[in-house]
């Protein structure tokens, strides 16, 4: 007999299979709130310039090919517990709003899964930022010394 569980949605009491999070009425409304709220945070936003690189046709090649020179795999999640996960996001080290120079700098780059994107960040947060960048760049390092690939320009900029 398969597992169940609740809905994942406050009160909702309908049974569902364990790998399932909400029953179809509040799937489509969890998903419509998300959408909304997405909507309301970037139309809020004050970052234009930031947004508008985010979308030019330059940073969308520039992202494929920092995939392509790391096989597409999370390099933090590689190194840190050694399993080969897809990375969803490229991850600039040095933030284009501290150092808008960088914004295609390859050695500035690293892919990454949003799990471990929301970390990186988070240490960030908390006063980590300088130990963490270390640590990217010597990964990024460690990944061109071990499979010759990854680190475009000399080791000198990083």
């Amino acid at each position: 007999m398969p597992i169940k569980k609740y809905c994942s949605y406050t009160g909702c009491r309908v049974l569902l299979d364990e790998d399932v999070k909400y029953c179809d009425k509040h799937q489509k409304q969890t998903r419509d709130h998300k959408a909304s709220r997405d909507r309301e945070y970037k139309r809020n936003r004050n970052d234009h310039k930031e947004q508008d690189f985010y979308r030019g046709q330059a940073w969308v090649n520039t992202r494929d090919g920092s995939m392509s020179y790391y096989f597409g795999i999370d390099i933090f999640e590689y190194y840190t517990t050694g399993m080969i996960v897809e990375a969803a996001t490229v991850h600039h080290i040095v933030p284009i709003k501290e150092d808008w120079s960088k914004r295609y700098d390859s050695n500035n780059l690293i892919p990454l899964t949003e799990k471990s994107h929301q970390y990186i960040h988070n240490e960030y947060g908390k006063g980590n930022k300088k130990q963490m960048q270390d640590i990217l760049f010597e990964m990024k390092i460690k990944f061109f010394m071990d499979y010759r690939v990854g680190v475009q320009k000399t080791f000198e900029t990083l």
